[in-house]
């Protein structure tokens, strides 16, 4: 006689038992309906569902994608309903009960917890449980707002992305707020003081975190074989090398990463355009009508010679203009942005989001090179801010954590091609050292 045992595969861990699941999803859809938040239910690849809820965000809606059916549970413990979210920043706002709580971070990359806590709290993240585990901070004057630095609540680690039980937020509570924009703007007055003021004093320099942009995914064919290099056979000068590699080391700082970057092509300004400082010079020289003893000749050559404070020909514009002449070809150019859909599109004239000097790859070679030129030295004078020319001055100041700042991934791809091609231009046969 055989004996057969009947083996029951367990469910994943992040199911629940299906009356429980029946019952907290009917809970969570009326609660929602309710109180004007979306609510659906999807699937992925796997065919297990994903429950989307979408919060009101200022005039958008701000998405909360579950899958772990667990969380779901969690989540109709807390009065989710009687929060909105603050537009493109990781913050809630409770416009019955008047207060704002923020995540925040440490911009560049998260300081160790442990530290973060021990300065902070005189303890370490297990141990925040504790009531001393926050520091208040009362009103100025009877009826303003208090001001609560702690761990961050069961209600932000719900439902904002990108926390953890080591997490930190600032909790602004006892305010009267009429709108979205007006708890947006008292958000930002109160934590630049207060934060400002906690760095001055603990080191830690926190800010408010940003909502997170979707990145995309640079379309690169990767295969499983070994990539295939050789010995070196130039050498690249390791002051722009560092600076390249300064850029691709900080992620997540799109203003530092574009400047790294700009500054490799900036290195070679008085190598590339003294080249076009020659042309210039000849041009003028041998032209039939130059005279050496009239002065609007003379003044003509100074300007084809007028070198800058960094030792280059002409001002930045030419400077830049003269190194893309000198170190890109049009036809890798034009194909490094046709590469791209989505490049493509973003340069183009039919975006009206960019107010940048638009791209047209299927532009003539000079032409390309010229609008490439333009749009890298027009967000190179917004992030720096310098009036280097009457040209400028309208230029206005393009800041960290803004939304402008955020869209820079396609030019920093852009300023980081161009780099990497000067410093291609600008290396020297590798020297023997064994």
């Amino acid at each position: 006689m055989t004996n057969e045992t009947s083996i029951t595969a367990e469910p994943p861990p992040w199911y629940l038992p299906t009356d429980e699941l029946e019952a907290v999803v009917s809970e969570l859809e009326a609660r929602c309906k309710a109180s004007d938040i979306d609510f659906e239910i999807d699937y992925d690849g796997d065919g297990d569902s994903i429950f989307n809820i979408g919060f009101k965000s200022g005039r958008a809606r701000r998405v909360l994608s579950i899958w772990d059916q667990n969380e779901l549970k969690d989540l109709i413990e807390l009065d989710f309903e009687n929060y909105v979210f603050l537009d493109g920043w990781q913050a809630l706002c409770n416009y019955k009960a008047g207060t704002i709580e923020a995540l925040l971070t440490v911009p560049g990359g998260p300081n160790s917890p442990f530290e973060i806590f021990r300065r902070l709290f005189g303890m370490m993240p297990r141990d925040t449980g504790a009531t001393n585990a926050k520091i208040v901070v009362g009103p100025e004057s009877e009826g303003g707002p208090t001001l609560k630095l702690s761990k961050v609540s069961k209600l932000m680690r719900a439902l904002a992305e990108g926390t953890s039980p080591a997490s930190v937020s600032l909790e602004i509570s006892g305010v009267k707020v009429n709108g979205h924009d007006d708890a947006l703007g008292l958000l930002m007055k109160i934590s630049n003081s207060f934060l400002f003021q906690l760095d001055l004093i603990s080191d830690i320099p926190f800010v408010v975190r940003r909502q997170s942009v979707p990145r995309r995914r640079a379309k690169v064919a990767y295969d499983w074989a070994a990539p295939d290099l050789k010995f070196p056979s130039s050498e690249f000068e390791s002051a722009p090398l560092s600076l390249y590699w300064y850029g691709r080391g900080a992620k997540g700082m799109p203003l530092l990463q574009y400047l790294a970057f700009y500054q490799v092509i900036e290195f070679y300004f008085p190598r590339f355009s003294q080249s076009e400082a020659h042309r210039k010079l000849k041009a003028v020289l041998k032209h039939p009508t130059f005279r050496g003893d009239k002065d609007t000749d003379v003044a003509k050559l100074l300007n084809a010679i007028y070198i800058s404070r960094n030792g280059a020909y002409g001002d930045e514009r030419s400077q830049l203009r003269a190194t893309l002449d000198e170190c890109i070809f049009a036809d890798d150019l034009r194909r490094f942005i046709d590469e791209d859909e989505e490049r493509v599109n973003f340069f183009s004239v039919k975006n009206k989001n960019s107010p940048y000097q638009k791209i047209n790859s299927k532009s003539d070679d000079a032409d390309l090179c010229a609008d490439v030129s333009r749009r890298i030295y027009e967000i190179r004078c917004k992030i720096v801010h310098t009036k280097a020319d009457l040209r400028d001055q309208d230029v206005e100041l393009l800041l960290p954590f803004s939304k402008e700042a955020d869209q820079l991934e396609f030019d920093i791809e852009l300023v980081r091609y161009v780099a990497q091609q000067v410093l291609i231009a600008g290396s020297n046969a590798v020297s023997k050292m064994w």
